[in-house]
């Protein structure tokens, strides 16, 4: 009986227990059950900044020198002398090679003697005119016959014209008969030897000497396009560090076969150690021109091919399509979709919030605005 009446007295404590109301929750405020409302999920995220990222554009080609030029007589003839050889080096204006100059000699010297000729006779039909015209003030001779020797005057005097003309350009024959260099440089190529025939073809290769260029052939699809002044470093088999440069022309054309377009680089090479013809890998690193907006990377959702950013107004999540461009380690660059200045969520919220989930946004205070970076093109996870 003992056992019994505790085991009653037991239950009754519990009973009154539970009967008793909840001190911790206030009652609702019609006096009926109370209403639960979830609290917003605190979520991290950032303002949106906007910055200019670099892109990392990787491309190849060739060393080139800025002029190279196949050098052959303007007139022709045998050769009769090559004063340099391949690997010589030349300063603007010194003789090359020359081409045997007799039957130039020969021609200037029978162009020279009409010429003589020619203004010997052009002075006696000079004072002939002179003569006839004051006899004809006397009515001694006739209008016809004046007309005559004057018109044989100015025969005369246009054969003048035309002999030293043809003595003009039989002095510059003869001169081109030595062949010079252009511009300072080295020969490259030697094509002919003394007793060949000049005038069908080049005899020798000039090679621009002094700052060599960096040709490569960048891809027509790249996120940022390349423009003069972009920085670039360049990679030579020769040299054991990369050599850095600027982009200095572009051109205007595109490769249809390869869809490249070609990009000129200065090489600065003190050493003279890179040669023309050399294999060149280059890494562009262009930037826009203006800035666009940059979110973190964790701040982008990929869903069937189309990167998201979540956007929050109001307190409201809001999936918002975007088109990314540039990508570096730390931040995408948005093209359309974001504004600087809006919210996003960031972190491992991004990849199960719902649209129109109410949230909190937990901004970093701490973060610094971002700074133009070298990137590339890779994909957004």
């Amino acid at each position: 009986m003992t056992a019994f009446r505790a085991a009653a007295l037991a239950l009754t404590v519990l009973v009154g227990a539970c009967a008793e109301p909840d001190k911790d929750v206030p009652p609702s405020a019609d006096g009926g059950e109370r209403a639960v409302t979830a609290a917003p999920e605190r979520v991290d995220a950032e303002r949106v900044d906007s910055a200019r990222l670099q892109s990392r554009i990787t491309a190849s080609g060739s060393i080139a020198a800025r002029r190279v030029t196949e050098l052959g007589a303007e007139v022709p003839g045998p050769l009769l002398a090559i004063h340099v050889d391949v690997g010589s080096s030349v300063e603007q204006g010194a003789e090359l090679f020359r081409i045997d100059p007799g039957t130039y000699e020969m021609a200037l010297a029978e162009a020279r003697a009409a010429l003589t000729l020619a203004r010997a006779e052009a002075r006696h039909a000079e004072q002939e005119e002179k003569r006839v015209d004051s006899l004809l003030a006397s009515r001694s001779v006739s209008r016809q016959h004046y007309e005559q020797v004057r018109t044989q005057a100015e025969v005369a005097r246009a054969r003048v014209t035309q002999m030293e003309a043809r003595t003009a350009r039989a002095s510059r024959d003869l001169e081109r008969t030595r062949v010079r260099a252009p511009y300072a440089g080295s020969i490259v190529a030697r094509l002919a030897h003394e007793g060949a025939m000049a005038g069908n073809g080049p005899v020798l290769v000039l090679q621009e000497s002094g700052t060599l260029e960096a040709v490569v052939n960048v891809p027509e699809a790249t996120p940022v396009p390349v423009r003069p002044g972009d920085p670039v470093e360049l990679f030579v088999e020769a040299l054991d560090r990369p050599l850095g440069s600027h982009v200095e022309r572009v051109s205007d054309r595109i490769d249809p076969a390869t869809r490249t377009y070609e990009v000129r680089c200065p090489v600065p090479d003190p050493s003279r150690s890179v040669k023309a013809g050399a294999y060149v890998r280059a890494e562009l690193a262009p930037a826009r021109a203006h800035p666009l907006p940059v979110v973190a990377r964790d701040a982008l959702l990929t869903r069937d091919g189309q990167p998201y950013v979540l956007r929050v107004v109001d307190g409201v999540v809001t999936p918002v399509a975007v088109r990314v461009g540039v990508v570096d380690e730390q931040h995408a660059e948005l093209l359309d979709g974001i504004a600087a200045g809006d919210v996003v969520v960031r972190g491992e919220a991004v990849r199960r919030l719902a649209a129109g989930q109410r949230v909190e946004p937990v901004l970093d205070a701490s973060a610094q605005p971002v700074a133009a970076a070298a990137s590339s093109a890779e994909p957004v996870p």
